[in-house]
């Protein structure tokens, strides 16, 4: 688990450090503040020898398709002169983790006909300055337990072909739950149903629907609940509010020793339902013994976050931060419990 994570360069943020991680721990702040992109770190250097994560990014933000411009989106300003840089302290070991992505380059060469047996060779597209096109990203990782080491990972868009070279299967279990991946439940559900966890996915949904009496995969890979009528119906038919806390649920109970990445938590959740929710990650991540970052713009999620933590374990399991922005400078506030209740109590606006 990291108890630190720095980041520079990356999208909006120019650079910015948290320090004092807990198990749990929740992001507010204003929008454009760097919440989701916070998220988006964590989740390259957790699998920073996979170098289709930040494609995967883009996708979770509605990027689907390919498109070598989209490269220099990654980079502070588009400036992919600057790389950038994530690194992560791991709690126990002290290890130092360091990602670095730089931009793939490729210079463009111009033929101009001089005569008709001749061609000249201009490297600078017709002007002072050589033109480049970007191709792609390199990813290097370093661990401070061994220096020397250094694992390179490449990802390429050539000719519409998307190509890897040096990806290797991370060591840490992690999971992005997004806006737009809240849906895809068939291989966590798989997963857990391996590890004979569905009686705890089963009492989870309980809470929120009582009518619930069992959920399956079917023939076709999709998943049905049975809620007491003559058939089995899809679970896609259920209520936002149900699906949402499934979505959360399945990634929880399927990253044992691993990571959650939750974007926006509240979507899609009636407030009344939010206290219930915190209850089942606070209790997962100790028996898990899971690592989860959230991100959330609800006042009322922060108020169930409050209102759910045992005042034991506010500070040290359980962690909230509000990222504050003014133009390029980013800093991390965070909050006591004593603060965020008398915040809470005179409607102080902590978002």
């Amino acid at each position: 688990m990291f108890n630190r994570i720095k980041i520079r360069n990356l999208r909006a943020i120019t650079e910015l450090e948290i320090e004092n991680l807990g198990q749990v721990n929740l992001f507010v702040g204003q929008n454009n503040c760097g919440k989701t992109t916070l998220l988006e770190a964590l989740f390259f250097l957790i699998g920073a020898t996979n170098p289709k994560l930040p494609i995967n990014a883009n996708i979770f933000r509605g990027l689907g398709f390919l498109r070598n411009e989209w490269w220099e989106t990654f980079f502070h300003n588009f400036d992919s002169t600057s790389n950038i840089i994530v690194s992560g302290t791991v709690s126990n070991s002290k290890e130092e983790q360091k990602l670095v992505i730089r931009p793939v380059i490729e210079k463009q060469i111009f033929a101009e006909s001089v005569s008709p047996d001749m061609v000249s060779i201009n490297v600078n597209g017709g002007d002072s300055k050589p033109a480049f096109r970007h191709e792609g990203l390199e990813l290097l990782f370093t661990s401070s337990h061994d220096p020397t080491i250094k694992t390179q990972s490449r990802i390429i868009l050539k000719e519409d072909q998307l190509l890897t070279e040096g990806t290797r299967e991370s060591s840490i279990r992690g999971v992005f739950v997004g806006p737009s991946t809240k849906f895809d439940w068939t291989p966590r559900f798989s997963s857990i149903q391996r590890k004979k966890k569905i009686n705890e996915l089963i009492l989870s949904l309980k809470e929120i629907d009582p009518s619930i009496i069992d959920i399956r995969l079917n023939d076709v890979r999709i998943l049905e609940v049975d809620v007491g009528l003559s058939g089995l119906i899809p679970v896609n038919l259920l209520g936002g509010g149900v699906l949402n806390f499934l979505s959360v649920a399945l990634a929880m109970l399927d990253s044992k020793d691993g990571i959650v990445l939750i974007d926006e938590i509240e979507n899609g959740l009636h407030y009344s339902t939010l206290h219930k929710l915190w209850q089942l990650i606070f209790s997962w991540s100790q028996d898990l013994n899971v690592q989860v970052f959230i991100t959330s713009h609800s006042n009322e999620c922060v108020k169930a976050f409050n209102n759910s933590v045992d005042k034991t374990l506010f500070g040290s399991e359980a962690k909230m931060f509000r990222i504050e922005r003014k133009d390029e400078i980013f800093r991390a506030v965070e909050y006591s419990k004593e603060n965020l209740s008398e915040s809470i109590e005179s409607n102080w606006e902590v978002r």
